[in-house]
Parts: C-alpha cells; structure tokens; sequence
C-alpha cells in the first residue's frame, strides 16, 4: 500500500524588511514623477485658493497622490492607507514615500472644495494631453465624449446629502465625462440630495470641452435619456459638438413611429433581432432645423415579457402590442429605443456609436471596482467629491499605464471611432482596454526585494515572474518621460 510523504512543517515569519508586495509601484511612481503630477496638481489646487494653511504638512497634490497610489494597490478606504505605511520596503518606490495617516487624509479631504476638485480633474486631463503627445498619438483625431452617471451606494445615516433614490437605496451620484478613445476622464461631478443629472450636463460639458488639446479633431457626445434636455442640446450646437442622446419614450416618440414605413427598416450592426430606421423631430423650443430621430426595434418573443407591472421592458413596447402578447394572440412584439441626434452618416451607422456609449458604463465598473470608488466612506459631500477626484486621478493613471504596457505605441481606441465612415470598417476596429484589477494583478501586485549595492537600488522579481520582460520594457519606457 502506499503511503504519501508527509509534507515537512512550514515555519511561517514575516519580517523580512527587504521584500515589498506591490513592486508594480514602481512603475505608477515613474509615471507620477516624470509627469511632475505631485506639482501640478498643488498648483492647481492653489489657483483656486491655497490648501495649506501651514507651511509643513501635505499638499493637495501631495494628499491625491498618496490616496491615487493606495487606490493602485486595491484599497478602497482610509483605512487602507496604513498598507503603505507599513510597507518601508517599497517606499523608495512610490512617488509618495511616506503615506498620510488615515485620520489626516480624513481631514485634509474635507478643505477640498468643489472648484478644486474640478481644477484638479483639469489638470490631471492636461497632464494625460501631455502624455498622449509623448506616446505620439495624433492631437486631431476626433473626440467622442460620453455623459453619464452612476449612484455609489452609503449606508451612514449621517453621511451630509445623500438621499433615497427611487430604488430605496441612500447614496450620491458621480456625474462623470468620460474621452473614449483615450479611456480617461476628463471632467466630474459629485451629485447629493437628488440632483438631477441634467442640471449640471451643461457646465460639466463646458468643463471636458476645456481640457481637450488645442487643434483637436470633431467633437461628439453621447448619452443617455436622463440627458436629453433643451440646454445640453443648445450648449452642442453653441460649442460646435455634435450630439446622439436618448430619448424618453413619451408621446411624441410613439407618434414618430406613423412616420416610418415598413420599407424603411434596416438591420442594426453588431444586434441581433434589431433594426433600425429614420426620421426627423423638432423638440419643442428647439431654434435649429429638424433634428434625425433614430428609432431602433428588437423582435421580443412574448413569453420573455415579464409579467410584473413595473418591468423596463414593458414601458418599450407600444401598449397595444403588449395588451395582445400579454392575452396570448401573438407570439412576438417589438421593443423601442430612440435616438436624436445630429451626426452625418448611415443611420445604422449612428445607432451602433450611440449604442456604443455603454463602454462608459465599463469604465464607471472599473473605477468602482479597480479604482477606489467602491465607497465613499467620508461624512460630508466636500470630503467625498475629493475622494472622487482621487479615483479620477487613479484611473487615469491606470489608463496611462495601460497605454504604455500594450504592444502598439497607441492608446486604446473607442470600437466606433469614425461613425461616418462604411459600417463594416467600423466593425474592424477592436477596443484595446486593460481593466484595472488585470493591471493590478500583472503589473502593480509584484512582489520584489529591495537591494542597495554600490550605492545602487536593484528590484529583484522572482525567477517565476514570466512577464519580467514586459515589467522592465514598461519601466524603461517611462523611465524615458521628461516633462517639467
């Protein structure tokens, strides 16, 4: 009979003050060093009013930074910031060597003002305009911007603004404006007591126009429903952004439908059971010529209809169709989106760029779930929108690596970029995106041993890190930027 070997007894010790597990650091501290991130977003916090009140202490750029880097590694509260501090080793690393105490960011988070915020945000876009320049990226390419917003759930009863929403769930809404083609964000808001996200698209987009990089290609803009309103619409045609935005499913949009023939539908791209066709519309107020009305139509079999009342996906579906699948006598029924906009190109062409805004719901994902904004575990709206800006910093920065980590010398680009150009070339081009736990777990979550020798500091990798090479080509790469 045989018998296994029994496994020797592992005697286990942490206290080897050599070794550091997030390695990976170093490449985020090139990045932030070389780009003089630290600097300019101090001063650009200051321009609005100075953050310290005392000489000694940290800076705002300095406190971003330092929350940015923790975020890098993972953390998603205060708390996590004692993971830096109690990793000596990879100090030297890091851009920020010596990370605030918890209770100290806390603080300094809560003098953080709206305006800063949005000064921060800019600056850290003009640093990314910067570096797109260094990768060689062409600054007049065009420019799709997409406009959304997501709800970050609370559950402190004391936590200032945040409110119930329909749901019944208590939290704040972060309006943000995302650069496609660059998958970076380029403006933000933090929404408390129920705003409405409408009511700030308007200065958030001025804002994001701002940021983008003189002599840049077109410029357009989707979203969804919630933003569709008369002065979004005015602010694109005044600043010369075209537009694609949802339309609620109202009154007038079920009248458009009399308007289209059966002749006129098209096969959607890249959707199956959909079809798209064309129209024209001029919202009430509107001082331009008709707008084109893009109404897309999706074969529903009618045992997949719900039967709750408050289901979605019965408000798409005209109410005599619905009344007939519900009674039994037809089998399939057609579901409606609809679509204003003022682009130039193939219909089916439009819809598939508008459809495409929903990559901004995967960047909202990865800034949840990869960059820190899982949580906003501060007390007051001021302390949480600066929470907000230092998952902004943080996902730009994963960007930017992500940039410089993959095989072409390009940025990641929008599946969608040219919508005035044949469907099936845009049908070719492939997002190239790493998301923010693939980077952190290949790239930053590295353990390494710290060496001094002959007054030199050598990163030892494990014999077993098989993607040593793309480790070290990246670092070497950005070891290369030299912007003041």
């Amino acid at each position: 009979m045989h018998r296994s070997a029994v496994a020797p007894r592992v005697h286990i010790r942490a206290d080897d003050p050599s070794v550091t597990p997030y390695a990976g650091l170093l490449l985020t501290g090139e990045l932030l060093r070389n780009l003089n991130v630290v600097n300019r977003l101090s001063q650009a916090i200051d321009g609005v009013a100075p953050f310290k009140e005392r000489r000694r202490g940290l800076g705002g750029g300095e406190l971003l930074v330092a929350l940015a880097e923790m975020m890098l590694i993972g953390g998603n509260h205060l708390a996590h910031l004692d993971v830096l501090r109690q990793d000596e080793a990879g100090a030297p690393l890091r851009c920020s060597a010596v990370a605030p105490p918890p209770s100290t960011a806390g603080q300094l988070l809560r003098r953080l003002t709206p305006e800063q915020c949005h000064a921060a945000i800019a600056a850290m876009a003009g640093i990314g305009n910067e570096f797109d320049a260094y990768l060689g990226l062409d600054p007049s390419d065009a420019v799709s911007l997409d406009l959304d917003a997501s709800r970050t759930e609370v559950y402190g009863r004391k936590k200032e603004g945040a409110r119930f929403n329909y749901e019944g769930r208590r939290g704040y809404d972060s309006q943000l404006i995302t650069w496609a083609e660059r998958q970076r964000t380029i403006a933000g808001e933090l929404l408390a007591d129920n705003a409405a996200p409408s009511l700030t698209a308007t200065a958030l987009l001025r804002r994001a126009l701002a940021t983008l990089p003189q002599g840049h290609g077109e410029v357009r803009l989707r979203g969804d429903s919630d933003y569709y309103t008369l002065d979004l619409l005015h602010a694109c045609r005044q600043e010369q952004v075209v537009f694609a935005v949802s339309v609620p499913r109202s009154t007038a949009m079920w009248r458009s439908l009399g308007r289209i023939g059966e002749q006129d539908w098209r096969p959607a791209v890249d959707m199956a059971r959909a079809e798209v066709a064309e129209t024209s519309y001029c919202p009430q107020g509107w001082r331009h010529e008709p707008l084109r009305l893009l109404v897309r139509r999706v074969r529903v079999d009618a045992a997949e209809i719900s039967h709750s009342p408050r289901a979605r996906r019965r408000r798409t579906i005209l109410k005599a169709q619905l009344a007939l699948a519900v009674a039994g006598d037809i089998d399939t029924v057609y579901s409606y989106s609809f679509v204003i906009s003022d682009l130039p190109g193939e219909a089916v062409a439009v819809e598939l760029w508008q459809r495409q805004r929903a990559h901004i719901e995967e960047r909202i994902r990865d800034l949840k779930l990869g960059c820190g904004l899982f949580h906003l575990p501060l007390g007051t709206v001021r302390a949480n929108a600066g929470w907000q800006v230092a998952t902004v910093v943080t996902t730009n920065l994963m960007a930017m690596l992500s940039a410089t980590v993959v095989a072409e010398a390009s940025a990641p680009r929008d599946a969608t970029a040219v919508v005035t150009e044949e469907v099936a070339d845009a049908e070719d081009e492939q997002p190239a995106y790493r998301t923010s736990p693939t980077l952190r777990r290949w790239m930053i979550a590295v353990p390494g041993r710290l060496v001094h020798r002959a007054r030199r500091l050598h990163l030892r990798l494990p014999q077993c890190l098989w993607w040593a090479e793309e480790f070290t080509a990246a670092y070497d790469r950005l070891r290369g930027l030299a912007f003041t």
